[in-house]
Protein backbone atom coordinates (compact mmCIF):
# COMPACT_ATOMS: atom_id res chain seq x y z
CA UNK A 1 0.00 0.00 0.00
CA UNK A 2 0.95 3.40 -0.63
CA UNK A 3 -0.05 6.46 0.29
CA UNK A 4 -1.00 9.63 -2.30
CA UNK A 5 -1.87 13.52 -1.73
CA UNK A 6 -1.73 16.84 -3.17
CA UNK A 7 0.14 19.17 -1.52
CA UNK A 8 -0.68 23.11 -1.48
CA UNK A 9 1.96 26.39 -2.10
CA UNK A 10 2.14 26.22 1.90
CA UNK A 11 3.07 22.85 2.50
CA UNK A 12 -0.09 21.67 3.71
CA UNK A 13 -1.61 18.13 2.85
CA UNK A 14 -4.99 19.08 0.52
CA UNK A 15 -6.15 15.66 0.08
CA UNK A 16 -4.42 12.23 0.72
CA UNK A 17 -5.41 8.38 0.31
CA UNK A 18 -3.52 5.49 0.93
CA UNK A 19 -3.93 3.47 -2.49
CA UNK A 20 -3.22 -0.91 -2.68
CA UNK A 21 -1.67 -2.33 -5.41
CA UNK A 22 -4.02 -3.44 -8.50
CA UNK A 23 -3.13 -7.13 -9.48
CA UNK A 24 -0.99 -5.75 -12.36
CA UNK A 25 0.82 -3.52 -9.98
CA UNK A 26 -0.41 -0.76 -11.15
CA UNK A 27 -1.07 2.35 -9.37
CA UNK A 28 -4.61 3.65 -11.35
CA UNK A 29 -7.55 4.47 -9.46
CA UNK A 30 -9.58 1.03 -8.67
CA UNK A 31 -13.41 2.08 -9.51
CA UNK A 32 -14.76 -1.48 -9.86
CA UNK A 33 -15.68 -2.22 -6.34
CA UNK A 34 -17.43 1.54 -6.03
CA UNK A 35 -18.93 1.11 -9.68
CA UNK A 36 -20.90 -2.12 -8.85
CA UNK A 37 -22.30 -0.67 -5.54
CA UNK A 38 -25.21 1.39 -6.74
CA UNK A 39 -26.93 3.97 -4.39
CA UNK A 40 -30.46 3.75 -3.72
CA UNK A 41 -30.74 7.86 -3.89
CA UNK A 42 -29.92 7.52 -8.00
CA UNK A 43 -32.60 4.42 -8.16
CA UNK A 44 -35.69 4.53 -11.05
CA UNK A 45 -34.07 7.61 -12.33
CA UNK A 46 -31.67 6.52 -15.58
CA UNK A 47 -33.79 3.74 -17.78
CA UNK A 48 -32.97 2.94 -21.38
CA UNK A 49 -35.22 4.08 -24.10
CA UNK A 50 -37.65 2.16 -25.88
CA UNK A 51 -36.97 -1.17 -27.93
CA UNK A 52 -39.44 -1.23 -30.80
CA UNK A 53 -39.17 -4.66 -32.14
CA UNK A 54 -40.70 -3.69 -35.51
CA UNK A 55 -39.77 -0.82 -37.97
CA UNK A 56 -43.74 -0.88 -38.91
CA UNK A 57 -44.15 1.32 -35.49
CA UNK A 58 -42.89 4.32 -37.01
CA UNK A 59 -44.28 7.14 -39.50
CA UNK A 60 -42.73 9.94 -41.41
CA UNK A 61 -44.19 13.23 -40.22
CA UNK A 62 -46.66 13.52 -43.54
CA UNK A 63 -47.89 10.00 -42.78
CA UNK A 64 -48.86 10.71 -39.05
CA UNK A 65 -50.56 14.21 -39.79
CA UNK A 66 -52.39 12.39 -42.50
CA UNK A 67 -53.45 9.53 -40.00
CA UNK A 68 -54.52 12.08 -37.14
CA UNK A 69 -56.69 14.26 -40.47
CA UNK A 70 -58.86 11.02 -41.44
CA UNK A 71 -59.03 9.77 -37.04
CA UNK A 72 -58.28 12.41 -34.53
CA UNK A 73 -57.91 9.73 -32.07
CA UNK A 74 -54.18 8.58 -33.67
CA UNK A 75 -53.21 11.75 -32.00
CA UNK A 76 -53.38 9.92 -28.92
CA UNK A 77 -51.19 7.35 -29.77
CA UNK A 78 -48.39 9.43 -31.92
CA UNK A 79 -45.38 10.69 -30.89
CA UNK A 80 -41.78 12.17 -32.17
CA UNK A 81 -39.29 9.48 -31.66
CA UNK A 82 -35.46 9.80 -31.65
CA UNK A 83 -32.56 7.15 -32.53
CA UNK A 84 -29.31 7.52 -31.03
CA UNK A 85 -28.05 8.43 -34.20
CA UNK A 86 -31.17 10.93 -34.19
CA UNK A 87 -29.14 12.74 -31.67
CA UNK A 88 -25.62 11.94 -32.60
CA UNK A 89 -25.96 13.29 -36.00
CA UNK A 90 -28.65 14.82 -38.01
CA UNK A 91 -32.64 13.96 -36.77
CA UNK A 92 -34.67 12.38 -39.38
CA UNK A 93 -37.95 13.97 -37.63
CA UNK A 94 -39.87 10.51 -37.49
CA UNK A 95 -42.97 9.35 -35.48
CA UNK A 96 -43.31 6.61 -33.90
CA UNK A 97 -47.22 4.74 -32.90
CA UNK A 98 -46.96 3.95 -29.32
CA UNK A 99 -50.02 2.30 -27.60
CA UNK A 100 -48.15 2.56 -24.73
CA UNK A 101 -49.36 -0.59 -22.05
CA UNK A 102 -52.78 -1.20 -23.67
CA UNK A 103 -54.72 -4.37 -23.74
CA UNK A 104 -54.87 -5.30 -27.26
CA UNK A 105 -58.91 -5.13 -26.91
CA UNK A 106 -58.14 -1.79 -25.49
CA UNK A 107 -56.02 -0.58 -28.34
CA UNK A 108 -58.06 -1.85 -31.07
CA UNK A 109 -60.95 -0.19 -29.55
CA UNK A 110 -59.20 3.41 -29.23
CA UNK A 111 -57.58 3.60 -32.35
CA UNK A 112 -58.89 0.78 -35.28
CA UNK A 113 -57.17 2.75 -37.74
CA UNK A 114 -53.29 2.43 -36.63
CA UNK A 115 -54.13 -1.05 -34.69
CA UNK A 116 -54.49 -2.36 -37.96
CA UNK A 117 -51.26 -0.05 -39.27
CA UNK A 118 -49.49 -2.29 -36.72
CA UNK A 119 -50.77 -5.22 -37.26
CA UNK A 120 -50.33 -5.03 -40.84
CA UNK A 121 -46.63 -3.92 -40.73
CA UNK A 122 -45.48 -6.09 -37.26
CA UNK A 123 -47.17 -8.58 -36.41
CA UNK A 124 -45.40 -11.28 -39.00
CA UNK A 125 -42.56 -10.00 -37.98
CA UNK A 126 -43.50 -10.85 -33.77
CA UNK A 127 -44.77 -14.10 -34.63
CA UNK A 128 -41.41 -15.59 -35.69
CA UNK A 129 -40.18 -13.97 -32.16
CA UNK A 130 -38.76 -16.37 -30.19
CA UNK A 131 -39.62 -14.11 -27.46
CA UNK A 132 -42.99 -15.78 -25.79
CA UNK A 133 -43.58 -12.05 -24.37
CA UNK A 134 -42.86 -10.22 -27.50
CA UNK A 135 -44.58 -12.55 -29.87
CA UNK A 136 -47.33 -12.34 -27.66
CA UNK A 137 -47.68 -8.68 -27.18
CA UNK A 138 -47.25 -7.68 -31.04
CA UNK A 139 -49.52 -4.48 -30.75
CA UNK A 140 -46.74 -2.58 -27.96
CA UNK A 141 -43.26 -1.81 -27.79
CA UNK A 142 -40.96 -4.82 -27.52
CA UNK A 143 -40.05 -3.08 -24.13
CA UNK A 144 -42.71 -0.51 -23.51
CA UNK A 145 -40.25 0.38 -20.45
CA UNK A 146 -43.17 0.64 -17.88
CA UNK A 147 -40.50 1.92 -15.67
CA UNK A 148 -39.30 4.64 -18.40
CA UNK A 149 -42.90 6.07 -18.32
CA UNK A 150 -43.29 6.06 -14.52
CA UNK A 151 -40.07 8.19 -14.24
CA UNK A 152 -41.32 10.44 -16.58
CA UNK A 153 -44.72 11.12 -16.04
CA UNK A 154 -45.52 14.76 -15.44
CA UNK A 155 -41.98 16.31 -16.76
CA UNK A 156 -41.89 18.60 -19.60
CA UNK A 157 -38.22 17.54 -20.44
CA UNK A 158 -35.63 14.82 -19.42
CA UNK A 159 -31.95 14.43 -20.04
CA UNK A 160 -30.53 11.94 -22.82
CA UNK A 161 -27.17 10.34 -23.74
CA UNK A 162 -25.87 7.77 -26.17
CA UNK A 163 -25.04 4.42 -24.82
CA UNK A 164 -22.38 3.97 -27.45
CA UNK A 165 -20.64 7.34 -28.64
CA UNK A 166 -17.14 8.65 -29.28
CA UNK A 167 -17.66 11.54 -26.89
CA UNK A 168 -19.94 11.41 -23.35
CA UNK A 169 -22.43 14.25 -23.94
CA UNK A 170 -25.81 14.70 -22.12
CA UNK A 171 -28.66 16.96 -23.67
CA UNK A 172 -32.21 17.94 -23.06
CA UNK A 173 -35.21 16.09 -24.61
CA UNK A 174 -38.90 17.08 -24.98
CA UNK A 175 -41.01 14.52 -23.25
CA UNK A 176 -43.47 14.02 -25.64
CA UNK A 177 -40.76 12.35 -28.23
CA UNK A 178 -40.22 8.59 -27.35
CA UNK A 179 -36.65 8.07 -27.63
CA UNK A 180 -35.01 4.79 -28.70
CA UNK A 181 -33.34 1.75 -26.83
CA UNK A 182 -29.78 2.87 -28.10
CA UNK A 183 -30.17 6.06 -25.72
CA UNK A 184 -30.32 6.29 -21.88
CA UNK A 185 -33.11 8.16 -20.12
CA UNK A 186 -32.37 10.55 -16.84
CA UNK A 187 -35.93 11.58 -15.70
CA UNK A 188 -34.65 14.74 -14.59
CA UNK A 189 -35.97 18.16 -15.68
CA UNK A 190 -33.55 20.02 -13.79
CA UNK A 191 -30.40 21.99 -15.58
CA UNK A 192 -28.23 21.21 -11.90
CA UNK A 193 -28.34 17.54 -13.16
CA UNK A 194 -27.64 18.32 -16.77
CA UNK A 195 -24.59 20.39 -15.55
CA UNK A 196 -23.53 17.56 -12.87
CA UNK A 197 -23.30 14.92 -15.69
CA UNK A 198 -21.98 17.13 -18.53
CA UNK A 199 -18.52 17.89 -16.37
CA UNK A 200 -15.28 16.24 -17.17
CA UNK A 201 -15.90 15.07 -13.09
CA UNK A 202 -19.25 12.38 -14.09
CA UNK A 203 -17.93 11.95 -17.97
CA UNK A 204 -14.42 10.21 -16.19
CA UNK A 205 -16.67 8.23 -13.80
CA UNK A 206 -18.72 7.30 -16.75
CA UNK A 207 -15.65 6.44 -19.29
CA UNK A 208 -14.06 4.89 -16.40
CA UNK A 209 -17.11 2.29 -15.23
CA UNK A 210 -18.85 1.75 -18.70
CA UNK A 211 -17.01 -0.74 -21.02
CA UNK A 212 -16.08 -0.15 -25.08
CA UNK A 213 -17.84 -1.30 -28.41
CA UNK A 214 -17.47 -2.09 -31.70
CA UNK A 215 -14.30 -1.27 -34.04
CA UNK A 216 -14.00 1.84 -32.98
CA UNK A 217 -13.22 0.94 -29.41
CA UNK A 218 -16.10 3.98 -28.54
CA UNK A 219 -17.09 4.29 -24.79
CA UNK A 220 -20.54 3.23 -23.70
CA UNK A 221 -22.47 4.26 -21.07
CA UNK A 222 -23.51 1.50 -18.47
CA UNK A 223 -26.72 2.62 -16.58
CA UNK A 224 -26.00 0.48 -13.43
CA UNK A 225 -22.04 1.57 -13.07
CA UNK A 226 -21.98 4.87 -15.23
CA UNK A 227 -25.03 6.71 -13.10
CA UNK A 228 -26.36 4.24 -10.69
CA UNK A 229 -23.34 4.32 -8.66
CA UNK A 230 -22.26 8.47 -9.26
CA UNK A 231 -22.29 9.98 -6.30
CA UNK A 232 -24.10 13.90 -7.18
CA UNK A 233 -22.80 16.79 -4.97
CA UNK A 234 -24.96 17.49 -2.46
CA UNK A 235 -26.18 20.58 0.25
CA UNK A 236 -25.76 23.18 -2.65
CA UNK A 237 -26.41 26.54 -1.78
CA UNK A 238 -28.87 28.72 -3.87
CA UNK A 239 -25.87 30.74 -5.56
CA UNK A 240 -24.26 27.50 -6.65
CA UNK A 241 -27.80 26.00 -7.73
CA UNK A 242 -28.42 29.26 -9.57
CA UNK A 243 -24.94 29.20 -11.34
CA UNK A 244 -25.03 25.94 -12.01
CA UNK A 245 -28.34 25.94 -13.62
CA UNK A 246 -27.57 29.30 -16.24
CA UNK A 247 -24.19 27.55 -17.67
CA UNK A 248 -26.02 24.01 -17.97
CA UNK A 249 -29.10 25.57 -19.67
CA UNK A 250 -26.32 28.01 -21.29
CA UNK A 251 -24.77 24.87 -22.70
CA UNK A 252 -28.14 23.34 -23.96
CA UNK A 253 -28.64 26.58 -26.05
CA UNK A 254 -25.21 26.58 -27.83
CA UNK A 255 -25.26 22.90 -29.06
CA UNK A 256 -29.25 23.46 -30.25
CA UNK A 257 -28.63 26.75 -31.56
CA UNK A 258 -25.13 25.25 -33.30
CA UNK A 259 -26.99 22.49 -35.53
CA UNK A 260 -29.72 24.90 -36.42
CA UNK A 261 -27.35 26.91 -38.01
CA UNK A 262 -26.38 24.20 -40.40
CA UNK A 263 -27.00 20.43 -41.55
CA UNK A 264 -23.22 19.86 -41.56
CA UNK A 265 -23.33 20.74 -37.89
CA UNK A 266 -23.65 17.57 -35.54
CA UNK A 267 -23.44 17.12 -31.52
CA UNK A 268 -20.66 14.59 -32.91
CA UNK A 269 -18.77 16.71 -35.10
CA UNK A 270 -18.70 19.46 -32.66
CA UNK A 271 -17.08 17.52 -29.87
CA UNK A 272 -14.57 16.02 -32.51
CA UNK A 273 -13.70 19.80 -32.90
CA UNK A 274 -13.32 20.47 -29.29
CA UNK A 275 -11.23 17.43 -28.56
CA UNK A 276 -8.74 18.59 -31.13
CA UNK A 277 -9.09 22.44 -29.63
CA UNK A 278 -7.60 20.96 -26.59
CA UNK A 279 -4.95 19.03 -27.81
CA UNK A 280 -3.73 21.52 -30.47
CA UNK A 281 -4.18 19.20 -33.28
CA UNK A 282 -5.20 20.47 -36.88
CA UNK A 283 -8.33 20.42 -37.72
CA UNK A 284 -9.61 18.94 -41.09
CA UNK A 285 -11.11 21.68 -43.75
CA UNK A 286 -14.84 19.78 -42.61
CA UNK A 287 -13.77 20.33 -39.18
CA UNK A 288 -12.56 23.71 -39.81
CA UNK A 289 -16.14 24.70 -41.19
CA UNK A 290 -18.02 22.86 -38.05
CA UNK A 291 -15.80 24.76 -36.10
CA UNK A 292 -16.94 28.13 -37.72
CA UNK A 293 -20.40 27.46 -37.56
CA UNK A 294 -20.56 26.01 -34.26
CA UNK A 295 -18.66 27.79 -32.40
CA UNK A 296 -16.34 25.35 -30.79
CA UNK A 297 -14.08 27.43 -29.17
CA UNK A 298 -17.19 28.70 -27.01
CA UNK A 299 -18.47 25.48 -26.53
CA UNK A 300 -15.16 24.68 -25.02
CA UNK A 301 -14.94 27.47 -22.77
CA UNK A 302 -18.63 26.85 -21.27
CA UNK A 303 -17.64 23.24 -20.66
CA UNK A 304 -14.24 24.84 -18.78
CA UNK A 305 -16.36 27.00 -16.68
CA UNK A 306 -18.86 24.03 -15.84
CA UNK A 307 -16.41 22.26 -14.70
CA UNK A 308 -15.28 24.71 -12.55
CA UNK A 309 -18.93 25.53 -11.38
CA UNK A 310 -19.04 21.52 -10.77
CA UNK A 311 -16.14 20.83 -8.99
CA UNK A 312 -16.64 23.59 -6.29
CA UNK A 313 -20.17 22.47 -5.93
CA UNK A 314 -18.26 19.52 -4.62
CA UNK A 315 -16.30 21.88 -2.40
CA UNK A 316 -13.09 20.37 -4.87
CA UNK A 317 -10.28 21.95 -6.36
CA UNK A 318 -9.53 22.61 -9.94
CA UNK A 319 -8.34 21.76 -12.27
CA UNK A 320 -7.22 18.04 -10.99
CA UNK A 321 -5.90 15.10 -12.38
CA UNK A 322 -8.03 12.36 -13.67
CA UNK A 323 -6.74 10.11 -11.21
CA UNK A 324 -7.82 12.58 -8.37
CA UNK A 325 -11.23 12.78 -9.72
CA UNK A 326 -11.49 9.23 -9.43
CA UNK A 327 -9.69 9.14 -6.04
CA UNK A 328 -12.53 11.90 -4.95
CA UNK A 329 -15.15 10.17 -5.92
CA UNK A 330 -14.44 7.12 -5.04
CA UNK A 331 -14.51 7.92 -1.31
CA UNK A 332 -17.16 10.02 -1.79
CA UNK A 333 -19.14 6.90 -2.89
CA UNK A 334 -18.16 5.35 0.23
CA UNK A 335 -19.28 7.91 2.14
CA UNK A 336 -22.80 7.94 0.40
CA UNK A 337 -22.93 4.14 0.60
CA UNK A 338 -22.35 4.43 4.83
CA UNK A 339 -24.82 7.24 5.18
CA UNK A 340 -27.17 4.58 3.33
CA UNK A 341 -26.64 2.42 5.95
CA UNK A 342 -27.71 4.53 8.27
CA UNK A 343 -30.56 5.78 6.62
CA UNK A 344 -29.76 9.08 5.06
CA UNK A 345 -30.49 8.83 1.22
CA UNK A 346 -30.07 11.65 -1.04
CA UNK A 347 -32.84 11.56 -3.41
CA UNK A 348 -32.57 12.97 -6.73
CA UNK A 349 -36.06 13.48 -7.47
CA UNK A 350 -37.36 12.32 -3.90
CA UNK A 351 -41.00 13.37 -4.64
CA UNK A 352 -40.83 10.51 -7.35
CA UNK A 353 -38.19 8.41 -5.87
CA UNK A 354 -39.60 8.56 -1.94
CA UNK A 355 -43.02 9.84 -1.86
CA UNK A 356 -43.91 10.46 1.87
CA UNK A 357 -40.65 9.29 3.08
CA UNK A 358 -38.21 11.07 5.44
CA UNK A 359 -35.20 11.54 3.72
CA UNK A 360 -32.52 13.59 2.49
CA UNK A 361 -32.67 15.21 -0.86
CA UNK A 362 -30.22 16.85 -3.00
CA UNK A 363 -30.37 20.74 -2.86
CA UNK A 364 -30.67 20.53 -6.89
CA UNK A 365 -34.33 19.84 -5.17
CA UNK A 366 -34.78 22.28 -2.67
CA UNK A 367 -36.79 25.13 -3.38
CA UNK A 368 -35.04 28.08 -4.42
CA UNK A 369 -36.26 31.69 -3.51
CA UNK A 370 -38.29 33.64 -5.94
CA UNK A 371 -35.90 35.85 -7.20
CA UNK A 372 -32.80 33.20 -7.50
CA UNK A 373 -35.56 31.54 -9.59
CA UNK A 374 -36.18 34.57 -11.54
CA UNK A 375 -32.28 35.59 -11.92
CA UNK A 376 -31.76 31.91 -13.91
CA UNK A 377 -34.02 32.16 -15.85
CA UNK A 378 -32.96 36.15 -16.94
CA UNK A 379 -29.38 34.94 -16.90
CA UNK A 380 -30.08 32.03 -19.59
CA UNK A 381 -29.51 32.86 -23.14
CA UNK A 382 -32.94 32.46 -25.26
CA UNK A 383 -34.00 29.31 -26.65
CA UNK A 384 -32.59 29.20 -30.13
CA UNK A 385 -34.50 27.66 -33.20
CA UNK A 386 -33.61 23.85 -33.47
CA UNK A 387 -31.80 22.22 -36.54
CA UNK A 388 -34.02 19.60 -36.98
CA UNK A 389 -38.19 18.98 -37.17
CA UNK A 390 -38.44 16.73 -33.57
CA UNK A 391 -36.45 19.30 -31.40
CA UNK A 392 -38.42 22.14 -33.35
CA UNK A 393 -41.66 20.30 -32.79
CA UNK A 394 -40.99 20.24 -29.07
CA UNK A 395 -39.48 23.75 -28.63
CA UNK A 396 -42.80 25.18 -29.87
CA UNK A 397 -44.59 22.96 -27.52
CA UNK A 398 -42.81 24.15 -24.80
CA UNK A 399 -43.31 27.93 -25.54
CA UNK A 400 -47.14 26.77 -26.03
CA UNK A 401 -47.09 25.39 -22.39
CA UNK A 402 -45.40 28.57 -21.14
CA UNK A 403 -48.17 30.73 -23.32
CA UNK A 404 -50.54 31.02 -26.11
CA UNK A 405 -48.41 31.74 -28.56
CA UNK A 406 -49.36 32.68 -32.27
CA UNK A 407 -47.38 31.56 -35.54
CA UNK A 408 -45.50 35.18 -35.89
CA UNK A 409 -45.26 35.82 -32.13
CA UNK A 410 -43.27 31.90 -32.24
CA UNK A 411 -41.71 32.89 -35.28
CA UNK A 412 -40.16 36.53 -33.69
CA UNK A 413 -39.41 33.74 -30.18
CA UNK A 414 -36.61 31.92 -31.94
CA UNK A 415 -34.07 33.29 -33.87
CA UNK A 416 -33.67 31.79 -37.67
CA UNK A 417 -36.98 30.22 -37.43
CA UNK A 418 -39.21 30.29 -41.16
CA UNK A 419 -42.61 31.06 -40.86
CA UNK A 420 -43.65 28.54 -42.85
CA UNK A 421 -42.21 25.97 -41.19
CA UNK A 422 -43.03 27.21 -37.47
CA UNK A 423 -47.01 27.32 -39.06
CA UNK A 424 -46.74 23.70 -40.51
CA UNK A 425 -45.13 22.34 -36.69
CA UNK A 426 -47.40 24.33 -34.62
CA UNK A 427 -50.30 22.76 -36.93
CA UNK A 428 -49.11 19.56 -37.00
CA UNK A 429 -48.92 19.39 -32.86
CA UNK A 430 -53.19 20.72 -32.95
CA UNK A 431 -53.88 17.76 -35.41
CA UNK A 432 -52.11 15.61 -32.62
CA UNK A 433 -54.02 17.04 -30.26
CA UNK A 434 -50.66 18.57 -28.36
CA UNK A 435 -52.03 21.96 -28.83
CA UNK A 436 -55.21 23.51 -29.31
CA UNK A 437 -56.07 26.60 -31.02
CA UNK A 438 -57.82 29.66 -28.94
CA UNK A 439 -60.16 30.75 -31.10
CA UNK A 440 -57.44 34.24 -31.51
CA UNK A 441 -55.01 32.45 -33.42
CA UNK A 442 -52.95 31.33 -30.90
CA UNK A 443 -51.71 27.80 -29.60
CA UNK A 444 -51.69 26.46 -26.09
CA UNK A 445 -51.09 23.77 -23.87
CA UNK A 446 -54.02 22.75 -22.54
CA UNK A 447 -58.07 21.30 -22.90
CA UNK A 448 -60.73 23.69 -24.55
CA UNK A 449 -63.15 23.46 -21.71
Amino acid sequence: MVQLGRVDKSGNIEFEIEREFNTDLSLSVDTAASSSDKLRSNVRHAVRGFMLFGDGFLLIEDEAVRLALIDPTCRLFIRPYMHGKDFTGRSRGMFVIDFRMLSQEEARAQCPLLFDIVRDRVKSSRDANADKLVKRNWWRFGRPRRELRDACAGLTRYIITSETSRHRYFAFLDASVAADNKLIVIADADPVTLGVLSSSIHVMWAITTGGKLGVANDPVYVKSKSFDAFPFPADLNADTIASLSVCAERLDAHRKSAIARDERVTMTGMYNVVAKLRTGEALTPKERTIHELAACGVLRDIHDELDALVAAAYGWPWPMSDDEILERLVALHGERVAEEQRGIIRWLRPEFQAPGQSAVAPAAELDLPAESKVAAVQLAEPVPWPGDAVEQIGALKRLAITTPVSVDEAVAHFGGARREIVERHLETLAILGEVREDGTGRYAVGSAG
